[in-house]
């Protein structure tokens, strides 16, 4: 009976992996410029129809851009919101013939997608005028404006019609405005409430919210439950809310200068700390940690290091100031001036759901040792993700923090 099983398994196990073989994977290396010429042609002058995809007959935004891209044999998501997931993030001064531009018209995050073509201009389908070549660098178009995305580069495997090719997304945005504890020049998308829900391993749960305005300016606001899961009745309570807010000065600029931001945020973490008294006994007491009271962050985003065989990555490092006296008792006397320290954080991109981050805190802060924060960080879906955090790894006073935490972007 056992082999009877073994053999059925066997032969599944054959025919998955040959339908697996058949399927062909590679890389969307190069866009044929005279076809997608020819594509520009074909759907000029077609009028705006929601949903439409016919060239003459009427086509959207969305349905003019996978249709061009078609014309190349390469399939691309329908709606504009996911094609925005595929493909590389592109710099405002980089941007190359065939890539895609992506707008917010409604206020609510992507909703409107065209093709670059030269010298800041654009191909798209306008619900006026139908599919026509306008520039890009206008006041209407350059205030809705959030990114751009170039698809050449970008693994593809191929679709059930011969010749065509489904571009697969590089990663799920995952949309990061503090990696662990430090901050990012990124801020979530106009008109998004984000909510972030975190428990530690002491069993206290931690719920922020934000909401950014101009697609430039964000608020922040998060408070903590003591014990809420944990087991000390005793120790049951709500801490004093911490706020923040965050302006993004300018996004990332070509290869060379990174985004940057401004903020501040009364942010703090409960530490248990394990000290020796004089007598040489051992004394576990908890402390807030440094708040970051004024900060300013720079961010460099990088793509992929195809050598190494990792996707895109981030660095964000910047400046901070704090007052140790005013929130624990590390400082002797009160000196009346604010506590400068430094900090480092990297994300690296695994797998288009997978990332992993690494921090450096606290850095040159005096009466305080660095801190090292490491974490996973795992997408379920464009909106939501969860996350499992280290803190204070190697720290010799302060305990091991362990936390998961769940992420959710609300549209409205």
């Amino acid at each position: 009976m056992q082999r009877k099983y073994l053999f059925i398994w066997t032969i599944s196990l054959a025919i998955l992996l040959n339908a697996c073989s058949s399927q062909k994977v590679g890389v969307y290396d190069d866009l044929n410029k005279s076809k997608m010429d020819k594509s520009f042609d074909k759907y000029l002058g077609t009028p705006y129809k929601w949903g439409g995809t016919e060239p003459g007959k009427g086509v959207d935004c969305s349905g003019f851009t996978s249709g061009v891209y078609r014309d190349q044999g390469i399939i691309i998501p329908r709606t504009s919101r996911m094609q925005y997931t595929v493909g590389d993030e592109v710099a405002r001064d980089e941007l190359q013939y065939g890539d895609l531009l992506f707008f917010d018209t409604l206020g609510k995050g992507v909703s409107h997608v065209g093709v670059y073509t030269k010298g800041s201009q654009m191909i798209h389908a306008s619900s006026s005028k139908g599919v026509t070549e306008v520039p890009m660098n206008s006041d209407y178009w350059m205030k809705r404006y959030i990114g751009a995305r170039r698809l050449t580069g970008s693994d593809l495997r191929s679709g059930e019609v011969g010749g065509e090719f489904h571009l697969l997304p590089s990663s799920y945005p995952l949309r990061v405005r503090r990696l662990i504890d430090i901050p990012t020049a990124d801020i979530i998308e106009n008109r998004f409430i984000g909510l972030d829900i975190q428990n530690d391993a002491e069993g206290n749960l931690r719920v922020a919210s934000s909401v950014s305005i101009w697609n430039r300016w964000e608020w922040g606001l998060e408070f903590q439950v003591n014990q809420f899961l944990g087991h000390d009745i005793d120790a049951f309570g709500l801490e004093l809310p911490f706020v923040s807010t965050k302006f993004r000065i300018w996004d990332q600029k070509g290869k060379v200068m990174p985004s940057l931001a401004v903020g501040a945020e009364s942010n703090s973490r409960n530490w248990t700390l394990t000290r020796d008294d004089s007598l040489g006994n051992e004394v576990v007491e908890n402390q807030w940690s440094p708040p970051r009271n004024i900060y300013v962050v720079a961010s460099y985003k990088y793509n992929q290091i195809k050598k190494l065989h990792l996707g895109r990555g981030r660095v964000s490092g910047g400046f901070a100031q704090t007052d140790l006296y005013a929130y624990h008792d590390t400082s002797a006397t009160y000196d009346g001036a604010k506590d400068a320290f430094f900090f480092l954080g990297v994300e690296q991109q695994i797998t288009r759901r997978l990332m992993t981050t690494l921090e450096f805190d606290h850095m040159l802060l005096k009466d305080v040792g660095i801190t090292m924060n490491m974490g996973a960080h795992f997408a379920l879906n464009n909106s939501s993700s969860i996350a499992y955090t280290w803190r204070n790894i190697g720290a010799e006073e302060r305990s091991l923090e362990r936390a998961m935490q769940f992420s959710y972007i609300l549209e409205y």
